[in-house]
């Protein structure tokens, strides 16, 4: 898929260190760069062979580079030339959020693990003065989705409530990392906070019927762990959230279902299941490449209003998301410390600079039943 040029390119003399970027999302992260920014590109991972084989046709602006400690540290004669690092490994997030912390130096994280972003935040948040800046979810799930809920509180006011849900079109060739990362989370218990208080709950577990616009029409959608639905309640004081997921296939969706109540998951290594799923996916597409996400959201007045964004591909869409984030800060326009995307940038802004690949619907607000 082709990238469009950025409206808010980044300026020329920076440099920006892709970490895990030649997987799938990293990848698109860095064609991204090449195309949003004049910065130069750093690419890494665990495997330098690798990074060089995906740096090598891409021109001079790339370079592979080398971690230390098994792909968990980046080099500290390598941090003083870097102004952004966007970090597409979760395994060792806090350890670069860390050296990036110490060193002045921006950091990016694409991760969906509330955990995680909560550990990098209060590393972030506890340092006292800093020089530079933490944004945390940057993506679709959590990014575009936590955009779409302060959308919503802008035009209907405090949120009583916003159910969150994502559909993946279960014909994009997803890496292998996303894929292991939503099997290690099948049926797993995790905690969401409702009306009533803090709740245990099971990822594809309880389910919900979600009405979209075309082509979805309603679906059948589960219960999963995106970290938005944790994050939304302290930054945009919505009184609940919850994050349900489906696909575009009703036959994947319902694979996804069996799993999680069956446990394979927990019979075969995961890697392995991962791999053999990404090669199905890639050979045997059985829906679109697209992407929906949708905020129902019910105010504090019992007003209730629909909003979605249509995109063209969950990593190309990351990567869109990821490329504008970093230009924001090589234009030094978001201050020190650490922030959820949702406190430093408006889906307003997206919506402008990708108007052919992300694109709003909304339902108009009306009085909740």
């Amino acid at each position: 898929m082709n990238f469009p040029v950025s409206a808010a390119p980044g300026r020329t003399g920076h440099t920006v260190l892709v970490l895990g970027g030649y997987g799938a999302v990293g990848g698109a992260i860095v064609r991204a760069l090449l195309l949003h920014s004049d910065c130069a590109i750093l690419v890494a991972g665990r495997s330098l062979e690798r990074a060089r084989a995906f740096a090598r046709p891409l021109g001079p602006r790339v370079e592979a580079v080398e971690l230390e400690a098994g792909g968990s540290l980046v080099s500290a004669g390598l941090l003083p030339s870097v102004d952004v690092l966007v970090n597409c490994v979760e395994e060792a997030s806090a350890r670069f959020a860390a050296q990036c912390l110490a060193a002045g130096v921006h950091y990016v994280d694409i991760s969906a693990t509330a955990s995680v972003l909560h550990n990098i935040h209060c590393l972030w948040g506890s340092a006292g003065e800093v020089r530079s800046s933490a944004i945390l979810s940057v993506g679709v799930a959590p990014g575009l989705t936590n955009l779409l809920t302060r959308w919503a509180l802008d035009r209907l006011g405090p949120l009583r409530h916003a159910d969150i849900s994502v559909v993946l079109g279960a014909g994009e060739v997803h890496g292998q990392a996303a894929i292991r990362w939503t099997l290690e989370n099948l049926g797993r218990d995790f905690t969401v906070l409702t009306a009533a208080g803090r709740k245990v709950v099971r990822a594809f577990g309880e389910s919900r019927i979600g009405q979209f616009g075309a082509p979805y029409g309603r679906r059948r959608t589960y219960r999963f762990d995106f970290s938005d639905q944790h994050t939304v309640p302290r930054t945009l004081a919505v009184d609940s959230a919850a994050t349900w997921l489906c696909f575009d296939s009703r036959l994947v969706t319902q694979a996804f279902a069996c799993m999680a109540r069956l446990g394979p998951t927990r019979l075969l290594r995961v890697a392995g299941l991962a791999k053999a799923l990404a090669w199905a996916a890639d050979r045997f597409p059985l829906g679109s490449a697209r992407f929906l996400v949708q905020v129902d959201a019910t105010s504090h007045a019992d007003q209730h209003a629909s909003y979605a964004v249509h995109g063209d591909g969950e990593a190309f869409s990351t990567a869109l998301v990821a490329a504008y984030v970093t230009a924001r800060l090589l234009a030094r326009s978001i201050p020190p410390g650490v922030h959820h995307i949702e406190e430093v940038i408006g889906l307003e802004e997206l919506l402008k600079a990708y108007p052919q690949h992300l694109r709003l619907a909304t339902i108009e607000a009306q009085r909740a039943a």
